[in-house]
């Protein structure tokens, strides 16, 4: 066990470049390992990166369509490592062309694909569930889930202002919640359905205020509020600049957080193979994410002004304190839809309906659109989920 621990622990040292690969090769050496097993391990990731970027265009149609997506949305991330490293001519036929719209929120993004003005978008889970009702206007279809956290740590944040006082328990923090004013970025969001689920179980009566996300932000850096939801990487952002802490994430209150794709179906049916090629890419984007935290994130970061490449790393890797009720990975690379995804997603609609923000308390037949990751997969001959992204102690972080 001890070797094990020991070999876990160089093998880290060396992804992190605190060991050169001198160092590496003698040390495993001499704790038993083969020449032979060192160099495929040395030689593995580089490996990989350069098998994806050898890709051959598949077959079929070339398509040119619109990519809609929010930077500041963890789910979009590794379609932005695909645009910077233009790794999607290699997944989609050849002459297909992305046009790249950057929104705000999701709501933005919603109104922008029912509109035909972009095809496939990246999503929170919320306006992924209220753009699949309005067959009406367009017929948009869930497709992938990108992202899933089981721990409520992609959008499930609870910050306090910086001079709020340090609690030394739990119950300690929601007496103080109680009449405090809490900011919410928006009704029937993540956030929205977050809070509304704390104050449920908590049995509170705080002041709640729904805001303009950019707004919950410095209202909190001003102190006219008490108390804050938050998404990464913006919770993250916050803390770094001491407006304000981080007390709860959603594991300590059972929520559940997705990040999903969303594709108009006329597009499916036009050009199944660019719809494929695109999910593809992206799912190496993440397998990227997974291999070399520091090279994702310096890639991604170029779409991300305002905020560091600590921000960036904090938010996808960096380890939150153990009493927000952080433990273990914070996200899955989920992509497909299995029964806890699934549970959760009826879970949203319920909640949405319950708000008022949709008609329906479960999905349109069809929304949930799984045939097109199943193919994806398939096509790819791998396992999915392909598993959590593995988080490490602030103080690993690397510049």
């Amino acid at each position: 066990m001890r070797k094990l621990d020991e070999l876990d622990e160089i093998i880290t040292e060396y992804e992190k470049g605190r060991v050169n690969r001198r160092t590496f090769i003698k040390k495993t050496l001499g704790m038993g390992l083969t020449l032979s097993s060192i160099y495929a391990f040395l030689s593995a990731d580089k490996n990989f990166v350069k098998s994806a970027f050898a890709q051959t265009p598949p077959p079929g149609k070339a398509a040119t369509f619109t990519y809609c997506y929010t930077t500041q949305w963890m789910g979009s991330w590794a379609s932005m490592y695909m645009r910077q490293k233009e790794l999607w001519k290699n997944y989609l036929p050849a002459g297909s062309k992305i046009e790249w719209d950057v929104q705000v929120y999701g709501a933005h993004i919603v109104n922008t694909l029912l509109a035909g003005k972009a095809q496939i978008g990246t999503l929170g889970d919320m306006p992924t569930f209220v753009s699949t009702t309005k067959r009406d206007v367009a017929d948009l279809r869930a497709v992938s889930v990108n992202l899933f956290s089981d721990s409520g740590q992609i959008c499930s944040y609870l910050l306090v202002r910086s001079d709020a006082p340090q609690f030394k328990t739990k119950e300690e923090a929601i007496q103080w919640l109680d009449g405090k004013k809490i900011g919410v970025g928006g009704k029937g969001s993540c956030g929205d359905k977050f809070v509304t689920y704390l104050v449920s179980k908590a049995k509170i009566k705080p002041e709640i205020q729904y805001l303009d996300p950019t707004i919950v932000k410095t209202n909190l850096q001003a102190k006219k509020i008490d108390a804050a939801h938050s998404w990464q990487p913006h919770a993250a952002q916050i803390e770094h600049q001491g407006y304000g802490r981080l007390l709860f994430t959603g594991n300590l209150w059972g929520a559940q957080d997705g990040s999903y794709n969303v594709m108009r179906k006329d597009f499916i049916d036009s050009y199944p193979e660019a719809a494929k090629g695109h999910l593809k890419c992206e799912i190496v984007g993440w397998q990227i994410a997974m291999k070399d935290p520091y090279e994702f994130v310096r890639t991604i970061a170029v779409e991300l002004p305002g905020f560091t490449t600590k921000d960036i790393w904090m938010a996808l890797y960096g380890q939150n304190p153990a009493h927000t009720g952080s433990s273990g990975p914070k996200v899955t690379v989920q992509m497909v839809f299995d029964k806890m995804v699934m549970d959760s997603i009826a879970d949203g609609y319920k909640f949405l309906q319950s708000k008022g923000a949709v008609t329906v308390d479960k999905p349109l037949p069809g929304a949930i659109y799984t045939e097109l990751i199943d193919e994806v997969v398939k096509e790819m001959k791998i396992k999915a989920p392909l598993g959590p992204i593995k988080v490490y102690p602030p103080s690993e972080f690397k510049a």
